[in-house]
């Protein structure tokens, strides 16, 4: 296993990040692209499977102590090469993550082509997480979402990640966004 890090261009962008009430749930959708393909493709010439790794955290916002959480949803999705097509398969990341599902509410199925560029943009171009129901929010409190995105090497367990916490088994540096609102 070559434990070298990627050293690249490529970035995570997030577009339309929104935070809605969908039929009663608190509903996060957003869009993702990776317009440097790059370091993507010299991981498939490696033949190694990637993974996209999605957090969402929604806290109520606190003035003097840490912010308190109050929901929080994973999404993780395998990106590989299987022959010369590329797949997309999502997978369950924890207990309390479903399968991505569609705008339509079915469960998203596999996604594969022989564009890399185009699978990633079928699978990731809209993206729909749930973080529970709607009546846990408080009307006039300051709540704030954090939305993790990681794209990394599949095949790196979670016990060598963290003994070698100094080390990048990242594909592309991994993105934070933040967004504070007031319900």
């Amino acid at each position: 296993m070559c434990l070298a890090p990627y050293v690249g261009a490529a970035s995570l962008d997030l577009s339309n990040l929104v935070l809605n009430n969908h039929e009663g749930t608190i509903q996060v959708r957003f869009g993702l692209s990776l317009p440097g393909l790059a370091p993507l493709h010299e991981a498939f010439a490696k033949g190694e499977v990637l993974a996209l790794r999605l957090d969402a955290r929604l806290s109520r916002k606190m003035e003097y102590l840490w912010d308190r959480q109050v929901a929080e949803a994973g999404r993780l999705a395998v990106i590989r090469k299987d022959g010369g097509r590329y797949v997309v398969e999502p997978r369950s990341s924890s207990a309390v993550a479903e399968v991505p599902q569609t705008a339509s509410g079915k469960n998203r199925q596999t996604v594969s082509g022989n564009d890399l560029a185009d699978v990633l943009r079928r699978a990731f171009g809209e993206i729909t997480i749930d973080l529970g129901p709607w009546d846990i929010l408080e009307r006039g409190e300051a709540y704030v979402l954090v939305l993790g995105i990681e794209l990394g090497r599949a095949d790196v367990s979670a016990f060598v990640r963290n003994a070698l916490f100094f080390w990048s088994f990242d594909v592309v540096p991994p993105a934070r966004y933040r967004l504070d609102f007031t319900y």
